[in-house]
């Protein structure tokens, strides 16, 4: 007989391995260009593959340079832009997860920026090597480079063999991240603080029809204690942080898929569709079926 078993399963809480991905692409920045956005419902890594540029995080503005990767977790404000001189090339993971995942805490610690141990061609041959699931173009090349590729050429994976294998191919490449950068054995369960606790219930149950008081409930804590402790550690208060997650994941699906309103109204957490509708507006300025129109006329934006 031969085989083996997952006794690391045994050791960790298994709802925190999870892992899916969203996207993965790479670009060849021009001379200042710039990236922001208020949040996205998904944690996104950035590998520096060439030259330099600045993130703005935390009212804090980083260096960083080829060799490091630099990590924008869920729910987090961020703005990114290229040297006006030495401009980066970059690839970029974005990716589902619990915040408490054992992965991110142990690559990034208490940082948001990591000093890369493995060779950045392999690197970008991962990368690359989750794009070509569906574009094969990228199986054949080693460097991918503007000219060669020009525009935006972003391709949506539709079915679940794709879907299943780039996840595969970006869990090969976080184990190998996981195994270059220090010694395993040092991952060490930590005393998690309950901002992180409610923030990671929301994240992975904003679909449900939830309320503050009954996540504070469920850690026993009161709602104005764990407002405060929440707003302190995320600027906002977790009435916010959720509604924020829910119109974000709503906008997207508006945009992406062909779903009614009502389904997407109940999938993001809103049982009542009027009630989701008024939300939304209120946030956007414009109502679900407006959001869609304007989106499919040209209001796409690029990464």
């Amino acid at each position: 007989m031969i085989g083996n078993r997952d006794i690391f399963l045994d050791r960790i809480n298994l709802n925190n391995l999870s892992f899916h991905l969203n996207h993965c692409g790479m670009q060849e920045c021009e001379a200042g260009y710039e990236y922001g956005f208020p949040m996205k419902p998904y944690h996104l890594i950035h590998f520096v593959l060439e030259g330099e540029g600045y993130l703005e995080q935390d009212k804090k503005i980083s260096h960083i340079k080829a060799g490091q990767a630099f990590y924008i977790p869920a729910g987090s404000p961020a703005k990114y832009h290229a040297s006006s001189v030495n401009p980066w090339r970059y690839g970029w993971i974005g990716f589902y997860a619990n915040s408490q995942n054992p992965f991110l805490r142990y690559l990034f610690k208490d940082s948001t920026i990591l000093d890369l141990s493995l060779p950045l061609p392999e690197i970008e041959k991962y990368l690359l090597t989750i794009m070509s699931v569906t574009d094969q173009r990228l199986s054949r090349i080693k460097k991918y480079q503007e000219s060669d590729f020009t525009g935006e050429q972003f391709v949506s994976i539709h079915k679940l063999s794709e879907s299943l294998a780039a996840n595969s191919r970006m869990l090969d490449f976080f184990s190998v991240l996981i195994q270059t950068q220090s010694d395993e054995n040092s991952i060490n369960e930590e005393k998690i603080s309950p901002a992180l606790l409610a923030k990671t219930f929301m994240d992975e149950n904003y679909q449900m029809p939830v309320k503050i008081r009954e996540i504070a409930e469920s850690l026993h804590l009161h709602p104005n204690y764990l407002s405060a402790v929440f707003k302190k550690e995320y600027r906002q208060t977790p009435k916010e942080y959720l509604c924020s997650l829910r119109m974000s994941q709503a906008s997207m699906l508006l945009s992406l898929t062909e779903h009614p309103v009502s389904v997407i109204s109940e999938s993001v957490g809103y049982p009542n569709p009027l009630q989701f509708s008024a939300k939304f507006k209120s946030y956007y300025g414009l109502s679900p079926r407006e959001y869609r129109k304007a989106y499919r006329s040209g209001g796409k934006g690029s990464l």
